[in-house]
C-alpha cells in the first residue's frame, strides 16, 4: 500500500488542542479521511456502511463519506446503536467501518452476530477498525481513560513504512512455525507453544477487496488502523506454563501477584495475594475463560507510550509488545469455544523461538530475516 504524505506537519495543529474539551480539538480530518480510503482501495461502486458516534470526532464521518464518494463508493452512515433492518442493510453493503466511539456507543449483540454471519459469507467483504479512544488500554488488557497525547501518537503511527513492516511479521512468522516458542518476562511469566501451520494474521494497513479474498480466517477481513500487530492461535495441547501479573483487575477488583497455571492449554490452577476471589470468578465465568487463546506481538515503531505517561497505545500494536490472551479464538482458526475473552499485555517480554530471540524485554530484534 502506497504511503500518503506525512502527517507530522498537522500534528502541530493537533498539538495546539491540547487542554481544550474534545469538540474544540483540531484534527488533521482529510488527512485521516485519506489514510482510510487508501487502505481500503475502494472499487467504484463498492457500497459502503459507516458506523458513528455523534459525541465522538463526528468530523471524520462528514469528511471520510465525501472522499469515498469522490472514490467511486457508495456511502451511507448510521451512528452506533440500534439500526432498523439491519440485517438487510448488511446485505446490501460491501465494506463496513467502524469509526471512533465512546463508552456509551455500543454494537449491540444481534448486530455483532449479524456482522459475523455477514462477513463469512463472501469473502470479498470486509471490515475496517478506527476505534482510536477505545484502543488505549492498560496492561491488564481493560480500557483506560484516552489523553491527548494519545492522539498525536496514533496520529504518527499511521505514516510507517508498511512494506518494511510487512516483512517483518514474514520473518517473525516464519521463525515462529520452525519451532518452539518461548515467552518470559521480569515478573515471572513462561510459557511455550508451537503454532504448527495455524494461520497467522498480519495487520498490515491493506483492507482492499484483493486482501479480503485471500485471507484465510476471519480477522484476515478486519483491518485496524493504526495498523501493526501480528496474530496467532497456537496449537491448544502445546501450550504450556505460567502467566504472572503484577497487577490486573478482574469484576471490579484489583488481583495483585496472579499467577495462572497452564497445562496443554487450560488454566489448571491460579492464585494471587490479592483478589483471588475475583481471579478465579472470572475463569470460571465462561467455558472460554480459562483457555489460552492467542499470542500477538506488536511492530508499530511509532505506537510508542507518550512521555508520562502509563498505558499503552492502541491495543498494544507497538513494536515489541506482546499480547497473550484467554478465550474463544474461533475467528483466529483455533479450537476454543465459549467466550470469556480477555486481553493481557506484556511490555516488557523476551521472546525467543528456534533458537533466535524475536523480542529482548519488549524490544523488538533488528535485523530480523527468514
Amino acid at each position: 500500500m502506497n504511503v500518503q504524505r506525512p502527517l507530522l506537519a498537522m500534528l502541530i495543529v493537533l498539538a495546539g488542542a491540547i487542554g481544550r474539551p474534545p469538540a474544540q480539538t483540531s484534527f488533521p480530518w482529510p488527512e485521516m479521511a485519506r489514510r482510510i480510503v487508501s487502505a481500503l482501495q475502494i472499487e467504484r461502486g463498492e457500497r459502503v456502511l459507516l458506523r458513528f458516534d455523534p459525541e465522538t470526532m463526528r468530523e471524520l464521518e462528514s469528511e471520510l463519506a465525501k472522499q469515498l464518494r469522490a472514490a467511486g463508493a457508495v456511502v451511507t452512515a448510521h451512528a452506533f446503536g440500534p439500526m432498523d433492518g439491519f440485517a438487510q442493510r448488511l446485505e446490501e453493503t460491501d465494506v463496513y467501518v467502524w469509526l471512533p466511539a465512546g463508552p456509551t456507543a455500543q454494537t449491540p449483540p444481534d448486530q455483532a452476530a449479524a456482522l459475523v454471519s455477514w462477513l463469512d459469507a463472501r469473502p470479498e467483504r470486509r471490515e475496517l477498525h478506527f476505534h482510536w479512544v477505545d484502543g488505549t488500554r492498560d496492561a491488564d488488557g481493560l480500557p483506560v481513560a484516552h489523553r491527548p497525547a494519545y492522539d498525536r501518537v496514533y496520529l504518527d503511527a499511521l505514516d510507517i513504512d508498511y512494506a518494511a513492516m510487512a516483512a517483518q511479521m514474514d520473518a517473525v512468522t516464519a521463525r515462529l512455525r520452525a519451532g518452539e516458542a518461548r515467552v518470559t518476562t521480569p515478573a515471572g511469566t513462561d510459557v511455550r507453544f508451537r503454532i504448527g501451520d495455524r494461520p497467522v494474521n498480519r495487520q498490515t494497513g491493506d483492507a482492499s477487496k484483493t486482501s479480503a479474498r485471500k485471507g484465510r480466517i476471519r480477522i484476515d477481513r478486519h483491518t485496524e488502523l493504526p495498523a501493526g500487530v501480528m496474530r496467532v492461535a497456537p496449537l491448544e495441547p502445546s501450550v504450556n506454563g505460567v502467566i504472572v501479573l503484577p497487577a490486573a483487575r478482574f469484576f471490579g477488583t484489583s488481583a495483585t501477584n496472579v499467577r495462572m497455571e497452564i497445562q496443554s492449554g487450560v488454566v489448571t490452577e491460579s492464585s494471587a495475594t490479592t483478589g483471588a476471589d475475583a481471579v478465579k470468578a472470572f475463569l470460571a465465568s465462561q467455558p472460554g475463560a480459562s483457555r489460552f487463546r492467542e499470542f500477538a506481538l506488536g511492530f508499530n515503531p511509532k505506537l510508542t507510550i507518550p512521555t508520562g505517561e502509563q498505558a499503552l497505545p492502541y491495543y498494544g500494536y507497538g513494536a515489541g509488545v506482546v499480547r497473550m490472551s484467554l478465550g474463544d479464538n474461533n475467528e483466529l482458526g483455533g479450537d476454543v469455544r465459549g467466550g470469556g475473552i480477555r486481553w493481557l499485555f506484556f511490555p516488557d517480554a523476551t521472546v525467543v523461538t528456534d533458537g533466535v530471540t524475536i523480542v529482548d524485554r519488549g524490544r523488538l530484534v533488528q535485523p530480523l530475516t527468514k
